[in-house]
């Protein structure tokens, strides 16, 4: 009896130790474990953060981006306020003869009556013209106006003389058109600017310094909800953006 007791007491002893072994090792490993997410929430939270507001940011550009009826708003004007904005590369000297082309180029549309069609606005790259498309083209019809060779002369006497980079943005309202020639308005904005892109390439301006685009209808200035908006829409830009990379930096103006 005193044998057997013995020898189940020091079972229960070793059992005993077994069990506070595993608890022990249990615990330190809970407090690594713990100190591992103590640590890394202390030296991640910044990048967390900074992931969650490029999402942020990433997602309200996407879904701007997919809005075919957004409306795109010019940053560089505010309350009818010509700003002049931040172009890297270029003098204030440059920015100094860019914004006197601009004007020269203003007061000869207005001259010529068409103050309320034609507008002449800076932007990030450098400045662009916008005619309202009745202006240039007949309704539903691609090829130029006769009549508007003038206002296109003014600007291939500026690109002659300077070295921007010309891209032409052909613009639609939301009426659909469909017929043999323009299935879509993708097909008439596409069209509208390359013929004024092939008119300007017929009065010698170099074919490398051109390009033209089509937007259709998803690039709305005003709301298509209303005749004068949708005539709004309906609209030629021509964007004249800086090389400076090129070497050259004489800006001239029309004279």
């Amino acid at each position: 009896m005193g044998y057997g007791s013995n020898k189940k007491k020091r079972g229960e002893e070793l059992s005993a130790a077994g069990w506070e072994s595993i608890y022990c090792s249990l615990v330190l490993i809970l407090v690594a474990f713990f100190a591992l997410l103590v640590s890394y929430s202390t030296i991640d939270g910044g990048k967390v953060t900074n992931f969650k507001r490029g999402y942020e940011g990433s997602s309200n550009n996407y879904s701007r981006g997919l809005s075919a009826n957004r409306i795109v708003e010019n940053p560089i004007y505010t309350g009818g306020t010509a700003i002049q904005p931040s172009i890297s590369g270029i003098s204030e000297n440059e920015k100094a003869s860019i914004a006197s082309i601009m004007q020269s180029l203003k007061e000869y549309y207005k001259q010529m009556g068409l103050g309320e069609y034609v507008n002449i606005e800076w932007t990030h790259e450098g400045f662009k013209i916008n005619f309202e498309t009745n202006i240039l083209f007949a309704p539903g019809l691609s090829t130029v106006n006769r009549e508007s060779y003038p206002y296109l002369d003014q600007i291939i006497t500026i690109a002659l003389k300077n070295p921007f980079f010309i891209r032409i943005e052909g613009h639609t309202d939301d009426v659909p058109i469909n017929n043999p020639e323009f299935p879509s308005n993708w097909e008439l904005s596409t069209a509208r600017s390359v013929n004024v892109l092939r008119y300007f390439l017929k009065n010698k301006i170099p074919a490398e310094r051109l390009a033209a685009i089509g937007f259709s209808q998803y690039h709305p200035v005003k709301s298509n909800d209303t005749p004068e908006g949708r005539q709004a829409n309906r609209r030629v830009e021509i964007y004249f953006q800086l090389q400076k990379k090129q070497g050259l930096n004489l800006y001239q103006g029309i004279n």
